[in-house]
């Protein structure tokens, strides 16, 4: 049965139509309660908001303090000068924080925060690439022994509940991404199950400006998120607003800044046994969820029109970073940028409702296209292929594919663009006295003399294979499962990445974010929880989904947008 859109859905330009049905009374029941929760909270005293912190306790270094308040720890990341930028010594504060909490019978959740303007604005890349810049061998295969310690960490807290499962308490992971949060911030936040964003959110995973690939495990959500938005993320390293962060799935919850003391503290006092789901935790921080993109939000207007993920301009994305090269991809934006009507590309975005090139699209084409001229072409190559492979792996196939690539690109025999595209973000030009500007000097210069073969032998195709191309550096062992080839790991690894419905969706996999486009498909097919016995129209779409999802900010726009594209996909 073809799926018929209500005209109040649909858009004649670029710009999406919200339609009345984001009034509906349950929306305006749970917004009214929302900003009665926001008041409430926000009429505190200036003594009471400063009761609410937590005892600090000084654990390890400076740089990382554990705070300790009822039934929930939280790990500060204590560098704020430096922008929380994680050295080796931080990643193992880390790692000891979590052995203790780990082991705590009185701790349900962990927190993990940052002190300053940053959770964490990326790890020391400066002293990786220092140390993979010495003569002596043995110093050059230390390089690479920050990754395989952060590579473990990512692991531990990517598999954080399954870790206290076993111990006999689960305890959740709740990141809040407040502030700049780039490079191995994502990576801390990446795969835990809550991740909080708010108005001062700056998201960004920017690796292929330095030489570098997005590693810590970040392929395994980039790879998942809707349409082809992970890879034009991988390969552009844009900047994020904390709207968009939420709107596409990378963040749980959009909440206000300024709350999040609040809801540190509402989660520390529940009692050790109530946190006995997910469920428990969700609920407190959609008391103070709220949606960015809402008229009545501070810059809601301007958040929803700059967004590229709506509209045309998403449209656009998930055609062009679908596509199977890298030089496709190129082609495919500059036939937009030049709105060339005879082109394969604009034939197959009528398809897809864009009838006429805006030039709204038009400039985002060309502010791609500058951006990926600026990006290095090894790492455009080696990330583009790690977003494919990472689709149909798992996290810990990915974090240890991620440890094999980390040692080629540090391995500066085989090229230098890590420590050139490091020291062009890093220094300033000794003759100015400011920082470099421009396209760092990358080597290979383009795209067309990228040895795409040798770094499939490199990256992509075993020790041995790499080591006959050319690897010198050795690759660290990770601390961390190994994969395996036993009939009941394969049998539970293909039916995790075989999903339900036509797109594949995982119901285990990032349940408290907004729903993913594979959720809304398997929905539409008839294979998720929520689906009726019969065929649903639209607003009964929405309406289940709202409902299954605790009618979550956002959710219509987003269902609505999506609704639109399949739409006019199924005209053609």
């Amino acid at each position: 049965m073809p799926l018929r859109v209500p005209s109040a859905f649909r858009a004649t330009s670029g710009q999406l139509v919200v339609p009345s049905l984001m009034k509906s009374p349950s929306t305006l029941r749970r917004t009214t309660e929302r900003v009665q929760t926001i008041t409430r909270h926000m009429s505190a005293s200036a003594h009471q908001m400063a009761a609410a912190k937590p005892p600090l306790d000084k654990h390890m270094s400076d740089m990382v303090q554990l705070l300790k308040d009822g039934t929930s720890r939280t790990i500060l990341l204590n560098r704020p000068k430096a922008l929380n930028a994680m050295n080796t010594q931080m990643i193992l504060d880390c790692g000891r924080l979590l052995d203790d909490t780990i082991e705590s019978p009185n701790c349900a959740t962990i927190i993990i925060r940052g002190e300053g303007r940053a959770l964490c604005s990326g790890g020391d890349v400066m002293a990786v690439v220092d140390k993979a810049n010495e003569k002596d061998y043995d110093e050059r295969n230390h390089a690479t022994g920050f990754f395989a310690k952060e590579l473990r960490l990512n692991y531990r807290l990517g598999h954080l509940l399954e870790l206290t499962e076993h111990k006999g308490r689960a305890k959740y992971l709740i990141s809040f991404m407040d502030g700049i949060t780039m490079g191995g911030g994502v990576g801390l936040s990446a795969n835990a199950p809550f991740r909080v964003v708010t108005e001062r959110t700056m998201y960004a995973m920017p690796e292929v400006s330095i030489g570098h690939f997005p590693d810590a495990g970040v392929a395994y959500p980039f790879s998942r998120l809707d349409g082809n938005t992970g890879m034009y993320l991988a390969l552009t390293g844009n900047r994020l607003s904390g709207a968009d962060t939420y709107l596409l799935g990378l963040a749980t919850h959009y909440i206000p800044s300024n709350l999040l003391d609040d809801v540190a503290q509402r989660i520390a006092a529940l009692p050790i046994d109530s946190v006995n789901s997910g469920q428990v935790v969700n609920d407190i921080l959609d008391e103070y969820a709220s949606d960015p993109f809402s008229s009545d939000a501070v810059n809601g207007s301007q958040l929803l029109n700059e967004s590229v993920f709506l509209g045309h301009r998403r449209v656009a994305i998930d055609f062009c970073f679908g596509l199977e090269s890298l030089e496709q991809i190129v082609s495919s934006l500059k036939d937009l940028k030049e709105n060339n009507t005879s082109s394969y590309t604009l034939k197959e975005l009528a398809k897809r409702g864009i009838e006429t090139i805006s030039p709204e699209v038009q400039s985002f084409a060309q502010s791609t296209l500058d951006t990926l001229e600026l990006r290095s072409p090894r790492s455009l190559y080696v990330t583009f292929r790690e977003l494919q492979r990472a689709k149909k792996m798992t996290l810990t196939e990915v974090l240890h594919e991620n440890m094999h690539i980390c040692t080629v690109i540090s391995d500066l025999s085989l090229g230098r663009d890590f420590y050139t595209g490091v020291k062009h973000a890093l220094t300033k030009d000794p003759e100015t006295g400011k920082r470099w500007t421009g396209r760092p000097a990358w080597n290979p210069e383009s795209l067309e003399k990228v040895d795409q073969a040798k770094l499939e032998k490199l990256c992509f195709s075993g020790p041995q294979a790499a080591r006959a191309a050319g690897l010198q550096l050795q690759v660290p062992k990770l601390d961390i499962p190994e994969v395996l080839n036993t009939r009941e790991y394969r049998k539970k690894r293909d039916a995790e990445l075989r999903g339900q419905g036509p797109l594949h969706w995982n119901p285990s996999y990032n349940v408290w974010a907004l729903p993913s486009e594979a959720e809304c498909a398997a929905l539409y097919e008839g294979s998720h929880p929520a689906a009726g016995s019969y065929v649903m129209e639209p607003h009964e779409l929405i309406d289940a989904m709202a409902r299954h999802k605790k009618h979550k900010p956002t959710l219509h726009l987003k269902m609505i947008d999506w609704l639109r594209r399949r739409a006019a996909l199924q005209k053609t």
